[in-house]
């Protein structure tokens, strides 16, 4: 009987909890809603990036990579195991370097590092997010 009733009471709780959610989302404004989507889905904005080494090794000091559908009219931020290596305007299908020689932590063979791509409603770094995308690469030990 207690079992029902810990069911019931789990049960109860998440269908009142999936209908307030609704109402949050209907409530929040546009980047409100991207910071929740970049949370819970590492993505936002359109478009997406393709890392062309998504293996490299521990000598290795460039990754490359590709974009498709990002919005060509801003300034495009790349960041590294969270250190910034790029910012300027992209064409998408076409192919760019980064150098991540001494960046501490993009050759970690522990766990793949990121890499993450980040426009804003006024290409200033700081601002809103309209764009984030983020891939990770693999480093093998040379």
């Amino acid at each position: 009987m207690k079992k029902i009733i810990g069911l019931s009471f789990i049960l109860f709780a998440g269908i009142t909890l999936s209908g307030c959610s609704d109402i949050m989302e209907d409530s929040l404004d546009s980047s409100d809603r991207a910071a929740i989507e970049i949370a819970t889905k590492q993505s936002t904005g359109n478009g997406s990036i393709e890392l062309l080494t998504p293996t490299i090794t521990t000598k290795d000091n460039q990754l490359e990579f590709m974009t498709e559908g990002i919005d060509e009219n801003k300034v495009t931020f790349i960041f590294v195991a969270n250190k910034k290596v790029f910012e300027q305007k992209i064409k998408n299908d076409e192919s760019y370097k980064l150098d991540i020689n001494g960046i501490k932590d993009a050759h970690r063979t522990d766990y793949k590092p990121k890499v993450q791509l980040l426009q804003t409603i006024d290409d200033t770094e700081d601002a809103d997010i309209v764009t984030f995308k983020q891939v990770r690469y693999t480093v093998k030990k040379d």
